[in-house]
């Protein structure tokens, strides 16, 4: 179980470096916000990172809810830099095959940085991400990004750059994102995510077989990973977000069908 004091420093220390570092990106010719939020579950490229860690085993698999935040800087010139947050209900320490002992569910952080031109209607994205796991084992990723813009559809590929425990080298995410504005101030939004993968890695390979040799699955060269629909309005002038996706689960690399899902957000943004 993620301690509550672990939550509770993150989001005093989010919001405590906003309020501080807010005077010297105005300086800058930048902008700094934060946000803070708990969402019904974290699902991640059609997978969710929340689900069936605890539960009774004579009881139901459960969900389990999700507590994240970030910092975001922007300057008017299109670079971007930032850091998110969100706890998950397993542990990376854990997949040591050293390790004697279980350790307290992993915490993921991302660290990211970009640059986004534009041309008129049209624009395009080049970026980076860390991927950082606490507790963790041979989990710290490292990401790029490509994306072109044309009014509200965006288009990205992020490639996997190292092998690491959750994916191998190469391994490409493709992302087809909506988002528009409704009446009423709802906003509207869509995505198609797909996978493409190499199949043998340091940690992953092409095949599953039990103790004895015999063959599980097999891993697929490409996926669909998951369509997604979702609404969100502001909470009056409170600053925060409600938000709600149906997430139509796809296929993992070894082809097994993910469970769609419904997922509830509510996010407070300084």
């Amino acid at each position: 179980m993620l301690k509550v004091s672990l939550n509770l420093a993150m989001i005093t220390a989010l919001s405590l470096g906003a309020n501080a570092a807010q005077a010297a990106t105005d300086a800058m010719g930048g902008t700094l916000t934060g946000n803070i939020g708990v969402a019904s579950q974290y699902i991640l490229r059609g997978i969710s990172q929340t689900y069936n860690a605890t539960y009774d085993k004579s009881g139901p698999e459960t969900t389990g809810p999700a507590v994240q935040g970030g910092l975001d800087y922007t300057t008017k010139d299109g670079f971007y830099a930032g850091y998110w947050f969100s706890n998950i209900r397993y542990s990376y320490a854990d997949l040591n095959p050293k390790n004697t002992k279980p350790h307290t569910n992993s915490v993921e952080n991302d660290f990211y940085a970009g640059y986004n031109g534009k041309y008129g209607d049209f624009g395009y994205i080049l970026g980076g991400t860390i991927y950082y796991y606490q507790p963790g084992w041979e989990s710290l990723g490292f990401e790029t990004k490509l994306g072109l813009t044309y009014q509200d559809l965006t288009l990205t590929a992020q490639t996997l750059l190292n092998d690491v425990t959750y994916g191998n080298k190469g391994d490409t995410y493709f992302l087809l994102a909506y988002s528009t504005k409704m009446p009423r101030d709802f906003t509207l939004t869509g995505q198609l995510g797909a996978y493409m993968y190499k199949k043998d890695g340091k940690f992953i390979g092409q095949y599953v077989k039990d103790a004895s040799g015999n063959l599980i699955a097999e891993g697929k060269s490409a996926a669909f990973r998951h369509a997604t629909i979702g609404v969100s309005h502001p909470l009056a002038a409170t600053g925060a977000t409600w938000g709600l996706q149906y997430i139509i689960g796809g296929d993992n690399r070894y082809g097994l069908k993910q469970d769609n899902a419904l997922v509830g957000t509510v996010t407070l943004t300084f």
